[in-house]
């Protein structure tokens, strides 16, 4: 019995001096909650990037594309000059979500080129047209209302087509 404590003893005396395993934190990772979202921004737009590619492809249209991902087409050349940073302008334009949705029709506004927030897409297409120009205009989500859409017709992550009439 005696032998049988003095064991138990033992066994017990060994077991609490096992080692702890020591965890290492990973010094080098730099995987911030920031990193991730621009890891997912670059997915979503590269997305959006073949989704824009595919529907221009299907139509056969020839697009210039601008900074931003921003596609352009003027479909009749204007007879005024071209559009700068300031001018003000008078558009027409039908909205549509790249899917087909009818967003908006025969919207007349008044613009200030350069001053188009959040539409900066929009923006950039305006000054490479000329005044009584008609343009088709694709402006991916980001270079649109992004994430949150316009709070009333246009939806999240809305890739915009717009039919354009410069006046």
């Amino acid at each position: 019995m005696k032998r049988l404590a003095i064991i138990i003893l033992f066994a017990a005396a060994m077991t609490a001096c096992r080692e702890v395993p020591v965890v290492e934190v990973e010094t080098g990772r730099t995987d911030t909650l920031q990193e991730r979202n621009a890891t997912a921004n670059r997915y979503l737009s590269q997305g959006e990037e073949s989704q824009i590619s595919a529907y221009i492809e299907r139509r056969g249209w020839q697009m210039q594309r601008l900074t931003g991902g921003t596609r352009v087409m003027e479909t009749r050349r204007g007879t005024g000059g071209r559009i700068d940073y300031e001018d003000t302008v008078v558009v027409e334009y039908d909205l549509a979500a790249l899917n087909g949705a009818v967003i908006y029709n025969g919207v007349i506004d008044t613009v200030v080129a350069g001053h188009l927030e959040p539409t900066r897409g929009l923006d950039a297409a305006l000054r490479t047209l000329s005044r009584d120009s008609e343009a088709v205009v694709i402006v991916p989500s980001g270079q649109a209302y992004g994430v949150v859409g316009d709070g009333d017709r246009v939806p999240t992550r809305a890739i915009l087509v717009y039919k354009l009439k410069v006046k």
